[in-house]
């Protein structure tokens, strides 16, 4: 068993337990319909858009540096942050929704819930805590489940952040014709991350979509290294977390898109 499948046994085990209907009655509603779109941002931008991630540990890492959560989402949004990523995973990645609907109400910028979707239930527990994207993960979930769920985000007016893995992940990402497709740098089975995936996944990519590349990037040279696949953006967690100077560090990844 990956630790992929272990997080999503532990998923399903949270929603036989009834964790998800508790969270639904006990979050407050958050109106977040001022906020522009992540895809209008994407469309506009001649420069990768960045989502910068809130993370405070994960399977492959021990705790990251304390932060200021506030401080570091405002500072994000200073220095050029297009959206924010927020874990609302509690027992792998020290996350939770409460976080995502403090932190959602400090910036003007979209805030993707990232977790592990499996149930429309967890998609109304993320639009009720202040999201405006979710995440859905091609390799946890069947072609029909991606559908069933991905109609179900779009028809609560979230954006929906498709990530694949691999190629073939990418080919059944293709038939739900999502706006927006997460290529994760990640190895599933090893949990290690190689930033040139990404290069590997969009060989033969189809345009009309916009590609971010997930996981691994650690500095200009990374994006440097993968800006030719045609990406539109990236999602960056750790090296934000442990950056101490992001004015200088985040701008230095927002590079020129390369069109075509």
């Amino acid at each position: 068993m990956t630790i992929l499948d272990e997080i999503v046994a532990y998923k399903k085990e949270l929603l036989q337990s009834g964790y998800y209907t508790k969270k639904l009655s006990d979050l407050k509603e958050i109106d977040i319909t001022h906020k522009q779109t992540f895809e209008s941002q994407l469309s506009q931008a001649d420069q990768l858009s960045v989502i910068a991630e809130i993370k405070s540990k994960s399977p492959t890492l021990s705790e990251l540096p304390g932060r200021d959560l506030t401080q570091q989402v405002r500072a994000y949004e200073a220095f050029g942050a297009n959206a924010v990523s927020i874990l609302t995973d509690e027992h792998y990645f020290g996350g939770s929704y409460e976080r995502l609907q403090t932190l959602t109400q400090v910036t003007d910028l979209p805030v993707l819930c990232k977790d592990f979707v499996v149930d429309p239930i967890q998609i109304d527990v993320a639009k009720k805590a202040g999201a405006s994207i979710i995440l859905l993960i091609v390799n946890v979930l069947t072609d029909k489940q991606l559908k069933e769920l991905y109609d179900y985000a779009t028809s609560k007016n979230l954006e929906v952040l498709v990530e694949v893995h691999d190629k073939e992940e990418l080919a059944r990402a293709y038939k739900l014709n999502p706006k927006i497709i997460g290529v994760n740098n990640r190895d599933l089975k090893r949990f290690v991350t190689d930033v040139l995936h990404t290069n590997e996944i969009l060989e033969n990519k189809k345009a009309g979509y916009y590609y971010i590349s997930e996981s691994g990037i650690r500095n200009q040279q990374d994006v440097l290294n993968i800006v030719n696949a045609g990406i539109d953006g990236l999602l960056i967690g750790e090296s934000l977390m442990k950056c101490d100077d992001l004015s200088q560090f985040l701008p230095s990844l927002k590079l020129d898109k390369v069109k075509g």
